[in-house]
């Protein structure tokens, strides 16, 4: 009767430790559904972003790096974590995930690597999701650091056209109740160019360097492209003619 008895404790703990296993397993496949991206925001006319799915998005970058020396993205973010607060039992909210860091590689069309990847801070609250649907907002992701966008640089340069990579992100989080999350990788092209955008000189050039000129004060201002699109350029903000600024890179 005793060893019966122990047989089907050892039998039960067995079971619980199977189930409770899957569980483990369980949890750990829905980590990457819990949280993830959904797309790469559009900025409007005036450079402003709405953190929102049924917003504007970009599918590809743009960039002259002959004019940027890193490039950021807006970045939107899904919670399908369900609310957990109760307001008639005074359960707080847990299922707000604060992200904290992206994990970012860079590789070629062919998938081949273009640096060793990189961690860096991201911040912002992502709302849980209630019933089938998730909560957004917004981060700002580092596609491109500085390191990357030097070589990027000397490629484009060297071949007189556009190069064109691959932006792989991890984004980590956790739950106000202590969660660590993370999202399945997601992946967005980017492509770089040296010296391709259009750039306005002043009349009389001087101006690019001094606005503070008499003959400067009637200039007017060129209007310039939100960062991931390319556009004209204004000399003013380089602090010197168009000619003077590329020819610093000495490529």
């Amino acid at each position: 009767m005793n060893a019966s008895r122990g047989l089907a404790t050892r039998l039960c703990a067995l079971a619980l430790l199977t189930a409770s296993g899957g569980l483990l397993a369980s949890a750990c496949a829905d980590n990457e559904s819990s949280l993830f991206v959904r797309m790469r925001m559009a900025r409007s006319g005036d450079c402003t972003v709405s953190c929102s799915p049924g917003e504007a998005f970009w599918t590809e970058d743009a960039i002259d790096a002959a004019y940027v020396g890193s490039h950021s993205a807006t970045i939107l973010v899904g919670n399908q974590i369900v609310e957990r607060g109760d307001s008639d039992v005074l359960r707080t909210e847990t299922s707000r995930v604060q992200l904290y860091e992206a994990e970012v590689r860079v590789s070629d069309m062919e998938g081949n690597a273009v640096n060793e990847g990189y961690v860096v801070p991201i911040n912002g609250v992502v709302d849980p999701g209630t019933s089938s649907d998730a909560g957004y907002n917004c981060t700002e992701v580092l596609l491109l650091d500085g390191a990357t966008m030097d070589s990027l640089r000397v490629q484009a340069a060297e071949l007189r056209r556009d190069v064109e990579v691959v932006t792989t992100m991890v984004l980590r989080g956790r739950t106000l109740g202590g969660q660590e999350v993370e999202t399945a990788e997601w992946s967005y092209p980017v492509r770089v160019c040296f010296g391709c955008s259009r750039c306005v000189d002043t009349i009389p050039p001087i101006c690019c360097s001094d606005s503070s000129s008499e003959d400067c004060k009637d200039q007017e201002d060129v209007e310039g492209s939100c960062p991931g699109a390319r556009g004209i350029q204004d000399c003013r903000n380089l602090g010197q003619t168009c000619a003077e600024h590329i020819a610093e890179f000495g490529l």
